[in-house]
């Protein structure tokens, strides 16, 4: 892009020497005015030229704070001496004088009034520019915190724009690289004119082309000069993730201005990049993640569940080679022990399933209004055969109506006491409460077993986490059951927490959403 340096200093020159508005010019008038009709006051008071002259010097002074530029301050210079001359001196109403010192005062009076109203002016310029570079450097703090905030390519263009719109007070134009291909243009504007055509098909080919040669073009450049618009390329290295446009149809960006768009721009683009590396990140840590959980699984299906299908197969042949020999208590037990590991194999892929789908999506709810007591009492009869060897207490109130699919809700209670069952010692008690407690309906699993080291809680609800504990029939859990609840409760928007129960044990408690009861009378 072609930009001279001089067009900093002439764009300045230009706006300190702008003509004067209409209200410029009323100003400085009345200013002298004023200023000359103190001045007669003065002279009725006998006061001296020196402090008259002092009354205009201070107008030139007043002119240049309040109108912009320098014209007007030399012209009130020049104002002041005549109408010292034309109404302070004598004879009045006249050009001429009869004191030899006169022409003298004159002089010095322009020559000072001149200095001093062009340094008011120059002060007020250079005060106006601090103004604005003070604006500009907050500007770019404000790019860079927000950039840092926002989150994916649309949001960082959308940032950028918005603060270029208000560090140029331009319009502008954004594309933004999607799949590849740049999108359809976005206007952002702070005017209500007719801004449409920076958006014509003209203007979007040129950003395209920008798009895939990584060049500056448009507006200023030697590639599409005739282009409304300057377009330069969001690009890091080799990889462009958008292009903007700023429109140049009156002037060009001075070398100041060029630089701090380049410097909004790059941090776009970095910002961008960053997005781009935190995302590819986070899938490569869900991949990694997957291809662990894929781990797991195949590690616990090899090892884990070995035991109970060759336990089933030596049971099997056992009575295949030697039922003859076999007394009846004998057999009743391998039947028992067969039936037991066929049980044990099939909750563990029915929960395998189950969590399959659920993370997958693919599990369909069927959202019904139903009672806690029949739901925990129809779960009872899916608990396994060793629940004989407990005591399992059932304490639920009345009427208590819960949002939930049934199905689920009851593998969630069966998980629950079977783990209560597998992890305590035969004898134990197992208490399920069913109240409603703050607006939720709440079911609780309490045993009184030796509980969960502290530890191992912030990891039970993990899949395939088993901690250490040995399980009394050799049967290693999989560490499904509880991640299935968890998944469970959280779809049916409940919470499923682990508590310490008094004396000892553990207290599984998870809430549903309660439903509306409606009474015909």
């Amino acid at each position: 892009m072609s930009l001279k340096n001089v067009n900093h200093q002439k764009r300045s020159f230009t706006w300190s020497m702008e003509k004067p508005s209409a209200k410029d010019y009323f100003l400085t008038v009345f200013i002298f005015a004023v200023c000359t009709l103190i001045g007669l006051l003065f002279q009725k008071l006998n006061f001296t030229d020196t402090n008259i002259v002092t009354i205009y010097i201070l107008g030139v002074l007043l002119t240049s704070i309040v109108t912009d530029g320098y014209l007007c301050s030399v012209a009130g210079s020049f104002l002041s001496v005549f109408l010292f001359c034309f109404f302070l001196t004598e004879p009045r109403m006249s050009f001429k004088t009869y004191a030899v010192g006169y022409p003298v005062t004159f002089f010095i009076m322009l020559i000072s009034s001149v200095l001093t109203g062009a340094l008011a002016a120059k002060l007020k310029t250079h005060a106006k520019l601090s103004a604005q570079l003070a604006f500009r450097a907050q500007i770019l703090f404000d790019t860079d915190r927000l950039l840092q905030k926002a989150k994916g390519e649309t949001e960082i263009l959308d940032v950028t724009c918005t603060q270029l719109l208000r560090l140029l007070n331009r319009n502008i134009t954004a594309y933004v690289v999607e799949n590849g291909a740049l999108s359809e243009g976005k206007l952002f504007s702070g005017e209500k004119g007719d801004t449409e055509d920076f958006l014509i098909p003209e203007e979007q080919q040129i950003a395209r082309w920008v798009c895939e040669n990584r060049q500056h073009a448009g507006a200023s450049t030697h590639h599409f000069p005739q282009a409304k618009c300057l377009y330069l390329a969001i690009r890091s290295g080799d990889n462009v993730y958008g292009v903007i446009g700023i429109p140049l149809q009156k002037e060009t960006l001075d070398t100041f201005e060029y630089s701090i768009l380049l410097s909004v721009i790059n941090e776009c683009a970095l910002a961008m990049e960053n997005a781009k590396n935190a995302l590819e990140k986070e899938k490569n840590a869900v991949m990694a993640k997957n291809e662990q959980l894929r781990a797991d699984l195949l590690r616990a299906i090899s090892h884990d569940l070995r035991t109970p299908l060759c336990s089933i197969s030596g049971n099997a042949d056992m009575l295949l080679g030697n039922s003859d020999r076999l007394d009846e208590a004998t057999k009743h037990q391998i039947y028992s022990d067969i039936y037991d590991d066929s049980e044990w194999l099939i909750g563990v892929v029915e929960n395998l399933l189950s969590i399959t789908r659920l993370n997958d999506g693919r599990l369909k709810f069927k959202f019904t209004d139903q009672l806690l007591d029949e739901v925990i009492a129809e779960s009872l009869r899916h608990i396994s055969r060793k629940h004989d060897d407990y005591k399992i207490v059932t304490d639920c109130e009345e009427l208590v109506l819960a949002r939930m699919d049934v199905r689920l809700i009851m593998q969630v209670l069966v998980n629950l006491v079977d783990n209560a069952i597998k992890y305590t010692p035969p004898g134990s008690v197992i208490f399920i409460r069913g109240t409603k407690t703050d607006g939720k309906a709440q079911i609780s699993v309490e045993d009184n077993g030796p509980g969960i080291p502290e530890e191992m809680k912030t990891h039970i609800f993990e899949m395939f986490y088993t901690g250490k504990t040995t399980v009394a029939d050799s049967h290693r859990s999989l560490g499904l059951g509880l991640a299935l609840c968890h998944s469970i409760i959280e779809a049916h928007e409940g919470t499923l927490v682990l508590t310490d129960h008094d004396p000892h044990g553990c207290n599984f408690t998870f809430t549903l959403p309660l439903s509306e009861v409606t009474l015909n009378e």
